[in-house]
């Protein structure tokens, strides 16, 4: 898998490279570095392809990041059938302990800087990105998406588990300003992730949008016509089981010929699409 970093060193999970993104071809199967690129060489790759870009959450080492993607990779390649020509991996500074949440979230803004002009370059090229955030990769994405001056940036934004507050979609809110820059943007939510209903209440005194989804529902539903809620409650039932669920892949797969036109919002349960 492609991985582009913004860590220092590459791996160092505390802090932001001082000189922008750093570029690897990683052999999950042992984590090795199988080659260096550069950017000129990955715009060239991409040229005219289909490309997932993954954005991890908070508290991870390199090796645990490797280890997510390489399930989600296996997952989408088998469940997803050809949606994809890249699936390529993000790796940002979110830190390696449980109580550093304030640290990392300021890291994840600092990343959106850098994220925002990575995608820019990368959509320019490829015959579209979809992206894939978890937790407090949401808030890299997210703010990346506000900052961005494209429209539709991406094609489909997929955010699972989302780290943020539960308004921020809404208009006026801190994030209302990403979600034209996605074609649709997808908040999967599930009502048994204990570390967004113990963890991010203690540290924000708020509610997280992956809990339980948009605080407004009935905004989302009647005005914000490309934002999907998908409640993952019955097949989640914690805050790192979206990469393991079957049926989130399934349903990613759908959306990849679903016209927009005629289905422009999932309430409910994701067992049933609309």
């Amino acid at each position: 898998m492609i991985i582009i970093s913004s860590r220092r060193t590459f791996d160092d999970p505390d802090n932001l490279s001082t000189d922008g993104h750093h570029i690897r071809e990683i052999d999950l199967a042992n984590n090795s570095v199988v080659r260096d690129l550069t950017m000129p060489n990955l715009i060239a790759q991409i040229q005219g392809k289909k490309v997932l870009v993954l954005v991890h959450g908070y508290n991870n080492e390199q090796f645990e990041v490797y280890d997510a993607y390489q399930i989600i990779e296996d997952k989408v390649q088998a469940l997803t059938p050809g949606a994809y020509d890249f699936v390529i991996g993000y790796s940002w500074p979110g830190g390696d302990r449980g109580l550093e949440w304030w640290q990392g979230k300021s890291r994840a803004n600092a990343v959106a800087r850098l994220f925002h002009s990575l995608i820019e370059e990368m959509s320019n090229s490829a015959a579209f990105v979809d992206l894939m955030s978890h937790s407090l990769g949401a808030r890299v994405s997210l703010k990346a998406l506000k900052e961005s001056q494209v429209q539709a940036v991406v094609r489909n934004y997929f955010c699972t588990a989302p780290a943020v507050d539960n308004e921020c979609l809404e208009v006026g809110e801190e994030f209302s300003e990403a979600v034209p820059s996605c074609g649709r943007l997808f908040v999967f939510h599930s009502a048994r992730d204990g570390v967004l209903r113990v963890s991010y209440e203690a540290a924000e005194w708020d509610r997280a949008l992956g809990l339980y989804g948009p605080e407004d529902k009935d905004y989302i539903s009647r005005k914000a016509r490309t934002i999907y809620v998908a409640n993952c409650k019955k097949i989640v039932g914690n805050h790192g089981g979206y990469k393991r669920a079957d049926a989130v892949y399934k349903y990613i797969g759908a959306y990849q010929t679903v016209d927009l036109a005629i289905f422009l919002w999932t309430p409910g349960s994701l067992s049933g699409l609309p």
